[in-house]
């Protein structure tokens, strides 16, 4: 079940996923989104992304350059002036509202702290290389490093995890997630957390130590330690390690060095992301019925039988749950990060998508024959992207399964990191 020679059939219709996103950018979210108005950044991010990814198909750019400063400018109002970045502009507070005097520090300190949260933050920086002009070297120009860092650092608690907000009290709120551990890694490696000042930088070994306590019995990773595996989960831990092992100043003489130390049994945790996949039966097929007439029992062959190549293959994210689109991106994305692709069978995983989960209007739903929605949406867009592998998927940007984005939208977040780290003669950058 190798990636190579697959046929792609049927094709990615590129135009009908073009005109989806269009409607997304262009005019507002339909009422159900009203409740997600605090991550209206993220929901940008998935829109401003996809419409990146889609680029390579459409003539003309999907994201009008006359249109990047004012989105650059949106992005960057929604920085915390005591560092991070907050959720939605209904969270951004006047400049009077965001500061107090502490007597006790003799320091400005946030008013408001709990406005700004990791997430925004990470998908705020993400949002900033999508836009970024020519080579990104000035993306991250107007992005407070010193601030932002110091604040990611007292969001991490003592046994390594990362919270998701800082309360009036200066308390972490937010569970021990690995979302927010791979959130906190893109941050760091983004701005540079771990170059130059070192007192900006968190506990990488505790971090590290927290992700390795995550690994489950069946080989997998949860939420935090002892609590049930999840291929989501999985994503995000392996992703996260990936990054703290690129994320040094040269290359690293060992440089897988921290998926290592923070992944016990790799091989286990493989074996439990390529068993997510599995062969989804189509109800619309007629039934075999045997002599008498009588519908016999359908079995769900294993995937692994060199002599069977499934019509069908989706993804879940634990046992005995429904086949999910953004699962062929979480467990596709976990297997390329660790070098495993190949266990991942392409074409029934398109088929899936495309077939099932594709919606007339563009976009892709959760489950077959459900409505499309940005989340599920752009996944199938970076599962298609991430399993074409080098080849890449036609019609869509080569992809980066780090960040989950277009590797033309990483290598600009890569330069302005570089920029940030070692400015022009005469240029300083805000914040150092």
């Amino acid at each position: 079940m190798a990636t190579a020679a697959v046929p792609l059939d049927p094709p990615l219709d590129t135009a009908r996923h073009v005109r989806y996103w269009q409607r997304c950018f262009r005019s507002g979210l339909p009422h159900h989104y009203t409740s997600n108005d605090s991550i209206r950044l993220t929901l940008g991010f998935f829109i401003l992304s996809a419409l990146d990814l889609l680029s390579p198909s459409s003539p003309t750019p999907l994201i009008p350059p006359e249109d990047r400063p004012n989105l650059r400018a949106w992005v960057l109002r929604h920085q915390h002036p005591h560092g991070g970045f907050c959720g939605s502009p209904h969270h951004v507070l006047p400049d009077g509202l965001t500061s107090r005097f502490d007597a006790d520090s003799q320091t400005y300190v946030a008013r408001d702290p709990a406005n700004a949260n990791i997430a925004a933050t990470g998908f705020a920086l993400l949002c900033l290389g999508v836009l970024a002009d020519g080579d990104g070297s000035d993306a991250f120009s107007r992005v407070d490093r010193v601030r932002t860092l110091t604040w990611l650092k007292k969001l991490q608690r003592e046994d390594g995890s990362f919270g998701e907000v800082l309360t009036d009290d200066g308390r972490i709120s937010g569970g021990r997630d690995m979302r927010y551990c791979y959130i906190a890694a893109i941050i760091r490696w983004a701005l540079g957390g771990g170059e130059g000042d070192k007192s900006l930088d968190f506990n990488v070994d505790a971090l590290v130590g927290h992700i390795r306590r995550a690994q489950t019995f069946d080989g997998g990773m949860s939420e935090s330690s002892t609590h049930e595996s999840h291929s989501g989960y999985a994503y995000c831990a392996i992703a996260a390690l990936a990054l703290l092992d690129s994320a040094g100043p040269g290359p690293s003489p060992a440089p897988n060095s921290f998926v290592q130390a923070g992944i016990p049994s790799i091989p286990a945790l493989i074996h439990f992301l390529a068993s997510r996949q599995f062969m989804v039966l189509d109800p619309s097929a007629d039934d075999d019925d045997d002599d008498n007439g009588a519908t016999t029992d359908h079995e769900t062959p294993n995937l692994c039988s060199p002599d069977l190549e499934p019509q069908l293959a989706g993804f879940n994210g634990r046992l005995n749950k429904l086949p999910d689109t953004c699962y062929t991106w979480w467990n596709s994305g976990a297997l390329s990060l660790l070098g495993e692709n190949n266990l991942v069978s392409r074409g029934p995983a398109r088929r899936f998508i495309l077939e099932k989960t594709q919606h007339l209007i563009g976009g892709f739903a959760k489950y077959p024959d459900g409505p499309p929605d940005v989340y599920h949406a752009y996944m199938g867009l970076a599962a298609l992207a991430n399993m074409g592998g080098a080849e890449g998927e036609p019609g869509l940007a080569k992809f980066d399964p780090r960040l989950c984005i277009g590797a033309d939208a990483a290598a600009r977040i890569y330069k302005a990191r570089n920029d940030l780290l070692h400015p022009k003669d005469g240029d300083r950058n805000e914040g150092d």
